[in-house]
């Protein structure tokens, strides 16, 4: 795993100062401890393609992805559409996702906001909204940032005492397809 993560830094390292990239990584924490996720942040979509043409013709970044293949598999990409945007990055994320049911969609993106909103208020850090582009279109997420578990911590505690949160999630009824609702927690291992 060190050699994966320093191959990681290497290469968002040279994304970021080469190509003018907004890429860090993190790893899970309480979850799957080999995966390393990636995530960047583009104003449009054609600036990934912009991205992504770049790098296709850049020697380095291809020769690193050929010698270090050994160490990646099960890659995947995902692209979301932040409509809320959580704050400045820290070292702990942390994301909840849904899959909403496609004929509520509306409804849910305003709970999503009202709920971003209310988490805000009760914990004191901004709270952010994203959809997905690619992939499964139901999933809808909520991301906040840390300065350490610490902080998670007792801003969860902070929701989970709060009568406000908790209603929330009565209100949420019918919004989203019942057992699809995942935590996750994300270390930065990236400046």
């Amino acid at each position: 795993m060190p050699q994966a993560i320093g191959l990681a830094n290497f290469i968002l390292n040279h994304i970021n100062t080469k190509h003018g990239g907004q890429f860090a990584a993190a790893i899970m924490v309480g979850g799957d401890p080999s995966v390393i996720g990636v995530n960047g942040r583009y104003e449009s979509l054609a600036d990934i393609q912009t991205l992504g043409a770049a790098l296709r013709e850049d020697a380095e970044y291809q020769s690193v992805l050929q010698l270090s293949s050994h160490l990646f598999a099960d890659i995947q990409d995902t692209i979301w559409n932040v409509r809320i945007p959580p704050g400045e990055a820290q070292a702990i994320t942390s994301i909840t996702a849904a899959r909403v049911h496609l004929p509520r969609v509306g409804e849910a993106m305003t709970f999503a906001a009202e709920a971003a909103a209310s988490i805000g208020s009760i914990t004191g850090s901004q709270a952010g909204v994203a959809t997905a582009v690619t992939g499964d279109r139901t999933r809808m997420l909520w991301a906040g940032y840390s300065a350490d578990l610490g902080e998670l911590e007792a801003n969860t505690d902070k929701l989970e005492s709060s009568d406000e949160y908790l209603d929330l999630f009565k209100r949420s009824e019918g919004l989203f397809i019942p057992g699809h609702f995942e935590q996750a927690i994300w270390m930065r291992v990236t400046p």
